[in-house]
């Protein structure tokens, strides 16, 4: 009984994680982009309408069995290999912008370690490897990026 009890933690876990990679939980940063100058009009037009968009998606994900995770996991890397694509070609002008597109970047591998370990089916390496993602701080680039709705948790419209 204690491994399904550890096994339903470890999926909230995961699916808090993912939530990470398109809106930092935890961000809470000063919301300024001091670093970077202020952001461009267009990318972060560009930027939004691409991570609402997203976030809409992995809201409809819900939170996954066991059974599901491979699949989660799957669509939330396509999910964030689409958003980084048209990150990407929203045309980053500064260094707060570049810096979120380059979280993007960096999350994709994670997300697909996690994939692998989800074939796997080895749950614990699932978990230990979405800190990863928490260590990219995503919501606080996006903070600093001016980007609002790419900073939010998807699911919590404001």
């Amino acid at each position: 009984m204690t491994k399904k009890v550890r096994s339903v933690a470890s999926l909230l876990i995961l699916a808090a994680a993912c939530l990470v990679v398109v809106a930092g939980c935890g961000g809470g940063g000063s919301g300024t982009s001091g670093e970077g100058g202020s952001s461009s009009g267009s990318f972060v037009a560009g930027a939004e309408a691409a991570c609402k968009t997203a976030n809409g998606e992995i809201a409809a994900l819900g939170t996954p069995q066991q059974a599901e995770v491979l699949g989660y996991l799957e669509s939330t890397e396509k999910v964030i290999e689409g958003l980084h694509e048209q990150v990407q070609a929203a045309g980053a002008s500064g260094a707060a912008e570049t810096a979120y597109g380059e979280g993007l970047a960096t999350a994709l591998p994670v997300l697909n370690k996690m994939a692998n370990a989800a074939r796997s089916e080895n749950f614990d390496a699932v978990r230990e490897i979405s800190d990863e993602l928490v260590e990219i701080h995503l919501g606080e680039l996006a903070e600093a990026a001016e980007l609002k709705a790419c900073a939010e948790v998807p699911g919590s419209e404001s």
